[in-house]
């Protein structure tokens, strides 16, 4: 077996065991990737996140090739075919006659002499049109068609195109569909962003100041992750969406902070790079995630102090400035990165997930001063898990409001501001989608 042929037979493993199952992409990812020549993880990668992307065009292309439904399409062929049209429509380095063998090849390896035969003949007609729009849905359902085009569920179209109108909804179909560039933070007591910048630039790794977080830089080029810089704990991977959410509204020097649900430990370093005199807690019900947090500082050389914890129990009294907490969710701001998450969300996963989220924020609430903040932050951009959360906790607590943000933020974080307390940031250019919400406790 030729060094491609493993690298497309692993894909297929990761994209079936991905589909098959609620793990992570990661989860079948990272150990492929173990196995792999290093000179091959860019195309694996790519392979297998491109195919979730594009997966629901993809299939629909497939059905019309075929002329037949999926379902009567042998499973083992599944994975070749998927993987083999996604280098047809997408791969322009990938040379279609290659594409196309290495899939029969891999489909003779899985089943009979007949089934690489199908391959072989729906990949052709394929290449002879391999242009998206050669291959439109047969519908006047905008949702259907925009979701086809777009790689998207029909439920996600159709909420967004009810909230953000047809323009800006195409506009976010179009970003969850882009590879999305690794970002960095920096501290802002070791020098900022500029020092890590002249750092990795000396290893051969480019970079450039992100547009949207102070202490971010996004990279363009190279591997950090096997620089100086990253052994001495110059640096956090974290998308800089992720950066600013934590930072919103800017913490104060002294501020005693509670960040709950906390592992990894992006949300608490993002804090400390911002404003390294804090009193920082960090609270997750997961012990595993809470040693990997404890890994993560002890490389940054950070010290916050890590609890394990309940979300909706925690051991507290009203003592903390600002209570920072990172609620269940869908992750509809995160498909670029989890593209696996679009295939897997329901009307009835969301309703579950906001109803967790509640009884997190009223847990994290009884953490809070008078006068003190509660930060509710998710990586979802959907009103139910978002303002409807903060709705429902505020019909039943009259001593918490939303707090006015403009007052708080600089630009360009003052630009997503969506209401009095609300900060939405939609996935776009090189970032991912968060919603922050901002609550303050009465003073009395």
């Amino acid at each position: 077996m030729t060094a491609h042929a493993k690298v497309r037979e692993s894909a297929a493993f990761v994209l079936e065991r991905t589909l098959d199952s609620r793990a992570p992409v990661s989860t079948f990812l990272d150990g492929a990737l173990e196995r792999c020549d290093p000179r091959d993880h860019a195309l694996l990668r790519e392979l297998v996140l491109g195919t979730l992307r594009w997966l629901r065009f993809i299939d629909h292309v497939l059905v019309l090739a075929a002329q037949r439904p999926l379902d009567r399409i042998q499973r083992a062929l599944l994975a070749p075919l998927r993987i083999g049209a996604y280098q047809l429509f997408f791969l322009d380095r990938v040379p279609p006659h290659a594409a196309v063998n290495e899939a029969v090849e891999q489909a003779g390896n899985r089943t009979h002499a007949g089934g690489a035969s199908f391959v072989n003949g729906v990949l052709r007609r394929i290449a002879r049109s391999p242009r998206r729009d050669d291959w439109p849905a047969d519908t006047v359902d905008l949702a259907t068609r925009l979701g086809v085009r777009y790689s998207h569920p029909d439920l996600l179209v159709e909420r967004w195109l009810g909230i953000y109108g047809e323009e800006r909804t195409v506009d976010l179909l179009g970003a969850n569909n882009l590879p999305k560039p690794l970002h960095l933070l920096a501290f802002r007591d070791r020098g900022g962003r500029a020092l890590l910048a002249e750092q990795l630039i000396d290893d051969d790794v480019g970079v450039e100041p992100s547009v949207l977080a102070p202490h971010c830089v996004t990279v363009r080029w190279g591997n950090p992750l096997t620089t100086d810089a990253y052994r001495q704990g110059g640096f956090y991977v974290q998308d800089e969406a992720s950066q600013l959410a934590a930072i919103v509204p800017s913490p104060a020097p002294g501020e005693r902070v509670l960040d709950v649900a906390a592992a990894p430990g992006g949300k608490t370093f993002a804090l400390l790079a911002e404003q390294p005199d804090l009193r920082s807690v960090a609270a997750d019900v997961s012990l595993e995630r809470l040693l990997t947090m404890r890994r993560n500082a002890g490389r940054l050389k950070l010290r916050p102090r890590l609890l394990a914890a309940d979300g909706g129990a925690l051991p507290f009294g009203p003592v903390f400035d600002r209570v920072v907490v990172d609620l269940p969710c869908s992750g509809t701001g995160t498909l670029r990165k989890h593209p696996e998450l679009k295939w897997r969300i329901s009307a009835g996963e969301i309703e579950r997930l906001s109803a967790e989220g509640l009884a997190m924020v009223r847990g994290a609430s009884e953490c809070v001063r008078p006068g003190g903040l509660l930060v509710v932050i998710t990586c979802s951009i959907e009103p139910e898990e978002n303002e409807a959360v903060a709705r429902a906790f505020l019909e039943s607590r009259t001593d918490f409001r939303r707090r006015d943000l403009l007052a708080d933020l600089r630009p360009p974080a003052d630009e997503h501001v969506a209401g009095r307390g609300l900060w939405r940031l939609l996935p776009a250019a090189d970032h991912d989608g968060f919603t922050v919400q901002v609550l303050e406790r009465s003073a009395d």
